[in-house]
């Protein structure tokens, strides 16, 4: 097969990075501006770095997060907030794409979170027609009982990252549902204090993913799989990712969980 010439991603490999991103929940940004995953042609580090076809990657934050951090001053938060925001999201990137066929690395710089078609299988992970199942949408976090400043605070710090906030329990992005009653007997010492007010954060991939996951098909170990690595890295994304703009979380190593508090300082206002 002829490689695309410089500066191009070989076009199946796009189109493989697209489908494992939107089925992992997250957005595709396209152009400049987020949010999302922008895919575009790697750049050569050096005459001998041979790239022709490859793909990098990059987390865009919201334009205004964008904004903000271009017209910080020095010691601002916005500035930090949007460098952390993408090197978690390019870590998420690299950590559950493997499990989609597609093997991210960066490049001997370190500078570029790239995907080449060397690497690239002959077959990944495909959802076939028909996958979707009929099934209810699952409360929102309002039904739940959850208290709405805490809801304000998760949606703008969502907002600036880029990151999708589901807007019920079933729904793709961030999840959030009541704490455990307090006294878990699986919780160390103080790790299920100040439950009251407080959530558990989750994240749910596109409905594609996760039905076929819990169907009967052929593809469902597979996308069983993605979906687990998807959590997993997403779980750890969000904790830095929310927290740089501006929530409060805690990682309850014992219980496995993410359960955010509220608004933390300083925050980002624009």
């Amino acid at each position: 097969m002829t490689p695309p010439p410089p500066g191009r991603v070989d076009p199946d490999l796009a189109d493989r990075l697209t489908d494992a991103v939107l089925l992992s929940g997250l957005p595709v940004a396209f152009g400049e501006e987020g949010p999302g995953v922008r895919i575009r042609p790697a750049r050569p580090a050096a005459d001998s770095d041979r790239c022709a076809g490859a793909a990098a990657l990059d987390w865009l934050p919201s334009p205004r997060l964008s904004g903000a951090a271009a017209m910080a001053e020095p010691g601002q938060p916005a500035g930090p907030a949007r460098e952390v925001v993408g090197t978690a999201m390019e870590n998420a990137l690299a950590e559950f794409l493997p499990a989609f066929g597609l093997e991210a690395a960066r490049d001997g710089s370190g500078r570029e979170l790239r995907v080449g078609p060397p690497a690239l299988p002959a077959a990944g992970l495909r959802v076939p027609p028909g996958v979707l199942a009929a099934r209810p949408a699952g409360p929102t976090p309002a039904e739940l009982g959850l208290p709405a400043a805490l809801l304000d605070t998760l949606r703008r710090s969502a907002a600036l990252a880029g990151l999708p906030l589901a807007a019920h329990l079933g729904g793709t992005g961030i999840t959030l549902a009541p704490c455990p009653p307090a006294g878990d007997t699986a919780a160390g010492p103080g790790e299920d204090r100040d439950a009251a007010g407080a959530a558990d954060l989750g994240w749910n991939p596109s409905r594609r993913l996760a039905d076929l996951a819990d169907s009967d098909r052929p593809e469902a170990p597979a996308a069983a799989t993605a979906r687990a690595a998807v959590d997993a890295a997403m779980r750890h994304a969000l904790g830095t990712a929310l927290r740089a703009c501006g929530t409060e979380l805690r990682w309850l190593h014992a219980l496995q969980r993410l359960r955010v508090y509220g608004e933390s300082v300083p925050t980002i206002r624009r």
